[in-house]
Order: C-alpha cells, then structure tokens, then sequence
C-alpha cells in the first residue's frame, strides 16, 4: 500500500474528550513508521513510568503492518496519537511538537528506551526559564554519550536529542528540508539566539545505533550544507578537518562517539 493512500487516524484520551487539568511537566514524543514490535516494545518502556510526570505523544508515519492496531490496543495509555502519511521524521517529529502541550518535550524513535523522567531536575530548569536541558545517553548499552555545549557544537552535534528536553515555549520547528541531520541544525540554531543551556550527568534514556542517522553515509553533505549555512566558510573547514580525523581514529580501532 503506498503512504499517500493512507487515511489520517487518532486517538488517545484527548480524541475522546479527557483533558488534563494543568499542563504536564513532559511530552514524550515518540516517532514510528512500519514498526509493529518496536512500537510495542516502547510503549511498554513508556508506561511503566508515572502517567503523571508526562504525556505521551505517538507519531506514526501511515504504517500499515499492524502497527495502527496497536495504538488502538493501548489507546488508554496514550494521550494522543495520530497515523498518517509524513514526508520524514523530521516532519513527523513537527506534528509531535505542534501537539504536544508539556513544558518541556522530549523525541524517543523506535529502538529508544527510556530510563528515567529527571521530574525534580526540570521542575527545577523550568523555575530557571531554561531552554534545554540535556543529558547523557547510553549508546546501545554499552557506551554513554555525555553532552557538551561549547565551541564543538559547530561542527559536531553535541545534544543527543534521546537525552535532550527542550522547553516546549521557545523550541523552533525542524528544517524538513534535513532528512537526516535536522536535528543537528536545530541545535546550533537554538543555541545561536541565545538558548539557555544546562548540562546534566544522569543517563536518562538508550539510543540503538541503527537508525537512518548512523546509515546514510549519503547524508553527509547535509552536515556541510548546514555548518556553512549557520557558521560559514571557515567551520565548514573545520568540519572537513573534524572528518579526516575521525577517519583516521576509526582505522586506529577508536571511533568517535556521533549522534
């Protein structure tokens, strides 16, 4: 079945009706396409936590491998969930934003495990008017990758977007026009007006390197597109530099740690 030809389905409490009283802390936005087990497997990650610390947005791209009948199953889990044909995930997690109604927002995709809602921490940031809070993440359960916000943020990504919660109030949308490294273009855009940026060391959540963003060795361009874009000729310089020696720690066994 082609993604065009699929309807647009929602549910959740919100589609019948069940509104939250005050506005949650959280919205965990979690984004899926032709993924049945994973979408399983993440809900049951999800709602073994506090339902009121958070609520959870899921975003399907018009899956048609039963991943619809899922959603329907644990309607009563989840505060709102649409299915329908997108033009990637980066326009899907757009939709997730546009329905979230948290402080702060947090991405989850298939593969992703939650481990923990830092509730006291952000209730905290949120006093502070903090713009993302961001923390480590476990990288396939074996490695963390430890946040950073300095000059490296040029010319590598150094919020994992797992481990990162943005305040919902000042979060711009993503550029669709990224497939993979959109996220890396909102980070350094957020940043370049002024975001307010607090570091954490709790490991919050466990990224699986098997997504489109450790892939798409084609996408690579797209990182010189946007470090010219938002910082210039000379980090796009810097950038190049930056990949010849990652090249050379992979041939000496000790690759670089990438979102």
């Amino acid at each position: 079945m082609e993604r065009d030809t699929i309807q647009r389905l929602e549910g959740g409490h919100r589609v019948r009706g069940e509104h939250r009283a005050e506005p949650p802390l959280v919205s965990i936005i979690a984004v899926l396409f032709r993924d049945r087990e994973e979408c399983i497997r993440l809900l049951k990650n999800i709602s073994a936590f506090d339902p009121r610390e958070f609520e959870l947005i899921v975003i399907d791209g018009g899956s048609d491998d039963g991943t619809v009948e899922v959603l329907r199953e644990w309607d009563d889990k989840i505060d709102y969930w649409l299915s329908e044909p997108d033009s990637g995930i980066y326009d899907a997690m757009n939709k997730g934003i546009a329905a979230a109604r948290g402080e702060y927002v947090l991405h989850l995709n298939a593969g992703d495990a939650l481990r923990s809602i830092p509730s006291e921490t952000l209730a905290a940031c949120l006093k502070e008017q903090v713009d993302i809070a961001t923390f480590r993440v476990s990288i396939d359960g074996e490695r963390n990758f430890c946040p950073s916000n300095d000059g490296r943020l040029k010319v590598r990504n150094t919020f994992h977007h797992q481990g990162t919660f943005y305040r919902r109030a000042s979060l711009p949308l993503y550029d669709t026009r990224y497939k993979v490294y959109a996220d890396f273009d909102l980070n350094q855009r957020v940043v370049m007006r002024g975001a307010k940026v607090r570091i954490f060391d709790d490991v919050v959540a466990v990224h699986s390197t098997a997504g489109i963003s450790n892939t798409a060795a084609s996408a690579e361009s797209e990182l010189y597109k946007i470090v010219l874009k938002n910082h210039g000729w000379l980090y796009v310089v810097l950038l190049w530099i930056q990949q010849k020696w990652d090249g050379i720690m992979v041939r000496l066994g000790r690759p670089p740690l990438k979102v």
